[in-house]
Order: C-alpha cells, then sequence, then structure tokens
C-alpha cells in the first residue's frame, strides 16, 4: 500500500488547482492499492475511514488525536507520497520513512511572504528544508522551479523530476470560430496574484469590440466587479462543474493569465494555461515568462497589444492554436513519461522508517 498525504478531492474540489494535481496524480497510481490521509491539526475529531475501492481508502485524521495511527499506517506504507509543502507540516514526522517522495506543486514559502504572512512563509521555509533534504525524490512542476531550487539550497541529494501540470482532455477543437466578435474567458479566483483589477480595466477599454466570459468560484466578488465596470451586458458569469469547464473554454478566442514577474510565477504551471493551451485558448498575459512555456515556444497576446484592441486575425489565431497544440503535446508527454519513471522508482522501493535515502 502506498500512503497520499492529501485530501482526495470531492466534486467542489476539483476545481481547485493543487486538487486537480493530486487527482491527475492519482490516475497514474490507478492500478495501486492506495491509501489517502487528510490530516488536520483542528478538525477531525473522530478518525473516519472511508473505502471508494478495492484499491482506495480515505482516512481523515485529527494530527494530535491520531498521531499513533498516523505513523502506524506510515509503518505499514511502501512509500509516502507529500503533496506539497503545505501538507508537509502535517507530515512531518513521516520524513523518518525512507522512501517519501514529495511534489512541490510550488513555491509555497515565497507564495506566502508575497502575501505578507512573514512568519507562515519563515515556517514553512524551514518545512520546504526537510521536504528538499529528507526526501528520496522532489517533483517540481517546471525546469525553471528545479533550478531555483538547486540554487537556493545548493547541491542536493534527492532526485528532482520536472513532472508539468496535466490532465487527460483532448488536445484541440472542433471548429476554429469565426464570429466577428472574439470571445476572452478569465478562470479562476479573486487571489492577489490573478490581478483582477488590472483585467477588468482592459476588459473595460475593449468592451465594443469583444465579449467575456468569467469562470468563477467567487460569484459575489466578480458581480461586483462587472457592474463597477458597466461589462454587465458583454460579460457572462459561470460557476461550473469540472467537466464543464471545458466546453466553454471551446468557445472562446483568449484567455487572461495576467502574472506579474516574481520567482512564483516564473517557476509555475498553472493549470489554467496548461487547459487554455489544449483547448486552443490564446493566453492574454502580462509578462510570458511564466515556468517553461516561454522556453517552449508558446505563443501568446501581451495585455498591452490586448488594451490597444490590436487583436489577431483568425488566421493568425489560428496559427497561434496549432503551435500551443504542439507545445501542450510536448509537454502532457514529457509529464507522461517522467511520471512512469516517478512510479516505478517509488514503488521499487519500498522503504521502511529509519531507512536512508
Amino acid at each position: 500500500m502506498f500512503l497520499f498525504i492529501s485530501n482526495y478531492p470531492d466534486e467542489e474540489g476539483e476545481k481547485d488547482g493543487m486538487m486537480q494535481r493530486v487527482m491527475a496524480v492519482d490516475r497514474r497510481f490507478a492500478d495501486r492499492e492506495r491509501a489517502y490521509l487528510g490530516i488536520s491539526f483542528f478538525g477531525h475529531a473522530r478518525r473516519s475511514k472511508e473505502t471508494l475501492s478495492d484499491r482506495l481508502t480515505v482516512h481523515r485524521v485529527n494530527f494530535f488525536l491520531h498521531f499513533l495511527f498516523i505513523i502506524r499506517i506510515a509503518l505499514d506504507s511502501r512509500g509516502v507520497y507529500v503533496h506539497s509543502v503545505h501538507n508537509g507540516l502535517r507530515a512531518l514526522p513521516l520524513y523518518l520513512h525512507g522512501n517519501v517522495v514529495t511534489d512541490l506543486h510550488g513555491l509555497f514559502p515565497e507564495e506566502l511572504a508575497y502575501y505578507g504572512k512573514r512568519v507562515a512563509a519563515l515556517v514553512y521555509g524551514v518545512i520546504e528544508r526537510i521536504a528538499v533534504r529528507c526526501s528520496r525524490s522532489l517533483i517540481v512542476v517546471s525546469d525553471a522551479m528545479a533550478e531555483h531550487l538547486r540554487g537556493k539550497y545548493g547541491g542536493l541529494k534527492s532526485r528532482i523530476y520536472t513532472v508539468p501540470i496535466f490532465d487527460d482532455f483532448p488536445i484541440g477543437r472542433r471548429d476554429s470560430g469565426g464570429a466577428d466578435t472574439l470571445v476572452a474567458i478569465y478562470s479562476g479566483g479573486s487571489q492577489k496574484w490573478q490581478n483582477i483589477e488590472l483585467m477588468m480595466e482592459s476588459m473595460a477599454g475593449v468592451r465594443d469590440r469583444c465579449s467575456f466570459v468569467i469562470m468563477t468560484p467567487d460569484l459575489s466578488y466578480f458581480e461586483r466587479k462587472i457592474t463597477e465596470y458597466g461589462l454587465e451586458e458583454m460579460t457572462e458569469l459561470l460557476s461550473v462543474p469540472k467537466n464543464a469547464v471545458y466546453g466553454h473554454y471551446m468557445r472562446a478566442d483568449l484567455g487572461f493569465v495576467l502574472r506579474d514577474d516574481s520567482p512564483v510565477n516564473r517557476a509555475a504551471c498553472p493549470t489554467k494555461l496548461v487547459e487554455y493551451l489544449a483547448c486552443g485558448v490564446i493566453p492574454i498575459v502580462l509578462e510570458p515568462g511564466i515556468g517553461d512555456f516561454a522556453s517552449r515556444g508558446y505563443a501568446c497576446l501581451s495585455l498591452e497589444r490586448f488594451v490597444k484592441g490590436n487583436f489577431p486575425p483568425r488566421q493568425e489565431l489560428e496559427g497561434m492554436r496549432l503551435n500551443n497544440y504542439r507545445v501542450i503535446t510536448d509537454m502532457r508527454d514529457s509529464a507522461a513519461e517522467t511520471m512512469e519513471i516517478v512510479i516505478a522508482d517509488f514503488t521499487a522501493k519500498g522503504s521502511g522508517y529509519g531507512a536512508t535515502p
């Protein structure tokens, strides 16, 4: 049995980028016996167990009340897969296990510092250091993130594998559009790094030449923003389940990914950007240097060009789509191939507590 330190996504959780990563990895382990351990510091006063199949069990526990159970189930596992440094704090004792993989997901301490959470950034900086030093393998979402870690921590004994964000949705779209008015879409929440105010200003500036779709869990927030910027007539506001997202992407020409130039974004692999490229949505970017996308040669539209209303003609859009299909196909193939190597290494080890990486 392999132990995963993470909540197991429910239907609502599947909208979350981290949970989508969890699900994508889980599909690669579908033929193996595995258990998920959702650890809470304050909740789950009663330990619960849910058997979802003969190979998948989900446990929900309290770190303090069920500490011995956490240790025992880890002792019984062939390996421990920790999803993110955020869960690394809850899984701290489990790093004594000789076969731990940590999927870092992103630069969590730097992200906390960006939000001004200095104490939390320091705490999770320590956790990240432990995870980096004590894991047999580290999984990162971009080569840029791997280089960041090597620069931050120097020589690392842990193997580092680059596994971009991936899913199994078919790449490409049924048609290349053709309507006179382009459709620009935004998919995501209202977090600071999304640059929502800047996006709304840019939308208002081209409102006569473009229509908009916003898909978000934060409906009330965006209702206010749409009204504030006078975009009610040309904006469709939606909150949809994961399986309905792609249908809306298919009718969009452009998609907002307004990330600042920062270490967090230079190392990232946003789920949204992966989905845009797979569905033929051309990203509108503030800075093109997001993760490995620029080095892989993706086609994007600068926010400056968008704001000026200098939209690509249909023929140019189609050429950009074809280019991006190649980019995302290469990334998906790379993720699948590397994940198979990770799984082979992880499942072959079968170490227990006290073993050395």
